[in-house]
């Protein structure tokens, strides 16, 4: 994809382009965890993910250097950093990709030790 080659060149993007990229980003990792933890048979309510502060670092025009956290509001509550340039990247770009699944994995794992510790028949 054009954009995503152009900033990691660190090329300007239009302010609306940055904000379409991180919005689809964002709601393409929450997804892919949501995908997650339904493979580990395990119980959610989907309202319990969510984004910190999300509409408001949707919405920012520029390319920032800060994390953004999603968190997994139920037992046990976790919750995962993301670089901005991953979510403005992920999932076309490889390196934002493995950054992301990496995160995504760990969360997982936590969850799903839990559940295993504390509802073994």
């Amino acid at each position: 994809m054009e954009s995503i080659t152009a900033l990691k060149q660190g090329v300007p993007l239009p302010p609306q382009k940055l904000i379409e990229l991180r919005s689809k980003g964002m709601h393409t990792v929450r997804f892919e965890f949501i995908v997650r933890l339904l493979r580990l048979n395990t119980q959610i309510i989907t309202l319990s993910i969510y984004w910190e502060d999300g509409r408001e670092f949707m919405q920012i025009p520029s390319v920032q250097n800060a994390q953004r956290k999603l968190v997994y509001a139920s037992q046990p509550r976790v919750h995962g950093l993301f670089d901005d340039i991953s979510l403005l990247c992920y999932p076309y770009d490889p390196d934002a990709k493995s950054r992301v699944d990496m995160e995504l994995d760990r969360m997982v794992e936590v969850i799903g030790e839990y559940g295993r510790n504390n509802f073994r028949n």
